[in-house]
C-alpha cells in the first residue's frame, strides 16, 4: 500500500508540472490548486443496537489535493486526489488513495457534472445517513451495517465504496428553484459481490426561504450480470424512497414512503412511511438545537416499516426522539472546527426503550494557492 501511494503521488506532482507547463502560455485559463483536510472522531453508542447499528467509533483523517483547471466561464476539470487513514484498531489496513477526475459545463441556469462527484445531494437524513458524508466506508456491506453479514464478501478497501465521493453524473438547474438529477455508481459486480448503483430526483422552491416545498427520491439497486451470484444471494434487490413537504436548513415537515425489496424474483417486499419533523434552533451565538420527531406509519399498520437503504437506521423504528446540540467555530479562511452530541430516545416494535448517545468532533480546513490567474 505504501508503494502505491507513493506511486500516485508521483504521478500526481507529475501531472501538475506538465499542466502548470501547458497553462502558463494561455491566458484565458485560471488554475487554483485546493488542499482540504479533515480529520475528525465520531463516537455512536446506543441501547437495543440490534434494531439500529451497532457501536461506531471512527477516528480518521481525509486529505484532498485537487487542481481547479477554468478554461473559460462554462467548462471546468478538477484533476488530484484524495488520502484517507483511518485510525482504528478495526481495520489497521484501511489507508486508501482516491482519485479525483471530474469535468463540469456549467453557467447560470444549470450545471452538469462527470466524473469524482461529492456526495451529499439534498437529502433528508431518513433517507440519506450523515455518516455517508463524513466517512467514506460506512455503507462498504450489504445489509446498513459496518460488520459484513451473509454470504457476500466486502473488503473494507473495495473500490467505489459509496461515501464521500461518487462517481458518476450529476445535473443541476438553479432557475424556477433548485433542482438534481443523479446516478452514481458504488460497487462493481465481481465474484464476491453484486453490482450496486443508486440514484436520485430533489427539486426545491429554494427562493421560498424557511418553508421551502421539497421534493425527493431516491432509488438504490443491487444487482449484476457479469459473474455468477453468490450462493445464497438473491438476484436482484431493489428500495424506492420518496419525500414531500417543507424542507430548508431551518425546519423540515417531510411525509416520506419507503418500498424495498430484498429479493425480487421471489417477491419478498415490505412497504412503510412516516412523518419526520425537524428543526433548527439557534441559541444567541452559543450553539444549535435540532429537535427531531419520527413518527413511523408502523403505528397504522404493524407490517409496515419504513427502511431506506442509505438511510440513517434509526429511522426504521416507530418511534424516534431526537435532540442534537451542535456548535461550530468558524476561523476564517477554511478553518472550522466543530463538536456536536446526537442524542436520541426510540421505540422498538416490542415496545422496548432505547436511548442513543453519540459524539462529533470535527477540525476542517482549506487551503486554496493561486497558480495562475
Amino acid at each position: 500500500m505504501f508503494y502505491k501511494i507513493k506511486y500516485l503521488v508521483f504521478v500526481f506532482l507529475i501531472s501538475t508540472i506538465l499542466y502548470s507547463q501547458t497553462f502558463s502560455n494561455d491566458n484565458n485559463i485560471k488554475v487554483d490548486f485546493k488542499l482540504f483536510n479533515s480529520a475528525y472522531a465520531y463516537n455512536g453508542e446506543n441501547t437495543q443496537w440490534e434494531h439500529t447499528r451497532t457501536t461506531l467509533t471512527y477516528f480518521e483523517n481525509f486529505t484532498e489535493g485537487v487542481f481547479d483547471i477554468n478554461f473559460n466561464n462554462f467548462i471546468k476539470l478538477e484533476v488530484g486526489l484524495s488520502v484517507f487513514f483511518p485510525f482504528t484498531f478495526e481495520f489497521p489496513d484501511g489507508i486508501r488513495v482516491f482519485p479525483i477526475v471530474t469535468t463540469t459545463i456549467s453557467n447560470e441556469n444549470v450545471a452538469l457534472r462527470i466524473g469524482t462527484m461529492k456526495g451529499g445531494h439534498n437529502l433528508p437524513e431518513p433517507i440519506r445517513d450523515r455518516l455517508l458524508d463524513m466517512t467514506p466506508v460506512i455503507r462498504s456491506t450489504p445489509d446498513n451495517t459496518l460488520i459484513a453479514k451473509g454470504p457476500e464478501k466486502y473488503k473494507y478497501n473495495e473500490s467505489f465504496t459509496h461515501g464521500f465521493y461518487e462517481y458518476g453524473m450529476s445535473f443541476e438547474w438553479f432557475k424556477g428553484g433548485r433542482g438534481e438529477i443523479y446516478m452514481n455508481w458504488q460497487l462493481l459486480h465481481d465474484k464476491n459481490h453484486r453490482e450496486r448503483f443508486d440514484s436520485g430526483l430533489i427539486y426545491a422552491l429554494d427562493f421560498i426561504e424557511v418553508w421551502t416545498p421539497y421534493l425527493g427520491l431516491h432509488y438504490w439497486h443491487n444487482g449484476g450480470h457479469e459473474y455468477a451470484f453468490v450462493e445464497g444471494t438473491p438476484a436482484i434487490t431493489e428500495n424506492y424512497v420518496g419525500s414531500i413537504g417543507i424542507n430548508s436548513e431551518w425546519v423540515s415537515i417531510l411525509y416520506m414512503a419507503s418500498y424495498n425489496i430484498t429479493d425480487r424474483d421471489n417477491n419478498i417486499t415490505k412497504f412503510g412511511h412516516g412523518l419526520f419533523l425537524r428543526g433548527n434552533i439557534p441559541v444567541v451565538n452559543w450553539f444549535m438545537i435540532e429537535p427531531i420527531i419520527w413518527v413511523s406509519g408502523w403505528y397504522i399498520d404493524k407490517n409496515h416499516q419504513f427502511i431506506s437503504v442509505e438511510g440513517d437506521p434509526f429511522y426504521r423504528v416507530p418511534f424516534y426522539f431526537g435532540l442534537n446540540i451542535t456548535k461550530d467555530w468558524d476561523f476564517g479562511n477554511g478553518i472550522v472546527l466543530g463538536i456536536g452530541f446526537v442524542n436520541g430516545v426510540f421505540l422498538t416494535e416490542e415496545h422496548k426503550v432505547g436511548i442513543r448517545y453519540d459524539q462529533t468532533l470535527k477540525f476542517d480546513f482549506t487551503y486554496l494557492v493561486p497558480i495562475k490567474e
